[in-house]
């Protein structure tokens, strides 16, 4: 008997039940805001950085090794005077950094040539970038993270 009114008692107050429900779903739903707009975060600043890395090997081709080319001493069609390709690539990455944040996206706060790969009329580049995230769950100690970019250009022209 005892259990019966017990039940029923603690059936009779119910309330509030749903009030707790509504906040937990809440606080569950924007933290998963918070980790959604995170990895968007994370997907653009990596395409910035792909579209920048891109940018400098289209940049390191464009430096003609001029005694090669004139004395034909390279087996290439186009050879790349690697050295000052290496130099292009490191300014056009500088200028990059300093644009407005219409080219680089405002979460990336650094970036660095960590590979150079030059050969006749190949360049191979790789690079990284620091960002910060945007939202920082309470429970979370990443506030901030690496993405690595790669990229490749040749200048190729038909030998006649």
């Amino acid at each position: 008997m005892a259990m019966r009114s017990l039940a029923r008692k603690v059936r009779a107050n119910e309330d509030g039940s749903v009030s707790v429900l509504i906040i937990g779903l809440f606080l569950i739903t924007v933290s998963l805001l918070f980790v959604i707009t995170d990895v968007a975060t994370i997907s653009v600043a990596k395409q910035s950085l792909v579209h920048a890395t891109e940018s400098a090997a289209l940049r390191a081709v464009q430096n003609l090794d001029r005694a090669s080319y004139y004395e034909g001493k390279s087996g290439v069609a186009v050879p790349i005077d690697c050295a000052s390709a290496r130099m292009r690539v490191i300014e056009e990455l500088g200028i990059w950094m300093e644009s407005s944040t219409g080219m680089r996206r405002p979460e990336i706060d650094s970036v660095g040539l960590t590979g150079f790969y030059c050969l006749d009329n190949v360049v191979e580049l790789r690079t990284t970038a620091h960002a910060v995230l945007p939202f920082r769950l309470p429970q979370s100690s990443m506030k901030d993270f690496e993405i690595h970019a790669s990229a490749g250009a040749k200048s190729d022209r038909a030998l006649q």
